[in-house]
């Protein structure tokens, strides 16, 4: 589905990223490992857009999303979903959270009426283990875990083909974030889709992924942990 082809980024003269290339198949679970600041969060914003390789390209099936030659197709790119490390970044701090869901949902047109938004909210937050009484909550008023479970909810609204996760399950505990992934996994993989799951924690990669990669001298390469 994903494929990064001979991609290359630099910042200045600090280059990140050398002849990386990588595959995301339809339905998989890939992990990115590495330690902190070794470029990892850059192969993910390449895929979403907001950065764009000073070489190589990236595929979405077998089509070129983004290139050195091509700017980003962003209508295409809507399929590909992203949650970050600091959840609460993205949240809007006076709105409370179902009206970040009803607004979300209504300009995109998810559902055709408040019922139906309401279902779709629900099912949404259960996929994710939350109860629908904390859409009451202002994001200061819900923990950082509860706040990383609402950025994925959110992100699933899209019914994305690939959800990047980067570092996204960090504050929660070791048994929270298995079964938050593997809730993930589960809603995701109902219409084939594929996760991207970035960590520098070896045992969840481990645990969770169907392949990993990891990085060596600015490239990846296909790794068993």
């Amino acid at each position: 589905m994903i494929e990064g082809k001979q991609l290359k980024k630099s910042f200045g003269k600090q280059l990140v990223l050398e002849n990386v290339s990588f595959t995301i198949p339809d339905g998989a679970v890939v992990g990115l490992y590495g330690d902190n600041g070794i470029g990892k969060s850059t192969v993910a914003r390449l895929i979403c857009g907001t950065l764009r390789p000073d070489a190589g390209e990236i595929l979405l099936d077998g089509r070129a999303l983004v290139s050195d030659y091509q700017p980003y197709d962003r209508k295409r790119g809507i399929v590909i979903q992203q949650v970050f490390q600091q959840p609460h970044a993205a949240l809007d701090p006076s709105q409370k959270l179902l009206s970040g869901f009803s607004e979300l949902i209504r300009y995109h047109r998810f559902a055709t009426n408040r019922e139906e938004e309401r279902k779709l909210t629900e099912q949404i937050l259960f996929s994710v283990g939350l109860e629908p009484q904390i859409l009451n909550h202002l994001p200061h008023q819900i923990s950082g875990g509860e706040a990383q479970r609402i950025c994925i909810a959110r992100c699933l609204l899209f019914n994305p083909r690939l959800l990047i996760l980067d570092e996204a399950t960090s504050m929660l505990d070791v048994s929270t974030q298995a079964n938050v992934i593997s809730f993930v996994r589960h809603a995701m993989q109902k219409n084939n889709g594929s996760v991207l799951l970035i960590s520098h924690d070896k045992d969840l990669i481990k645990f969770i992924t169907d392949k990993v990669y990891s990085f060596t001298n600015h490239t990846l390469e296909e790794i068993i942990l």
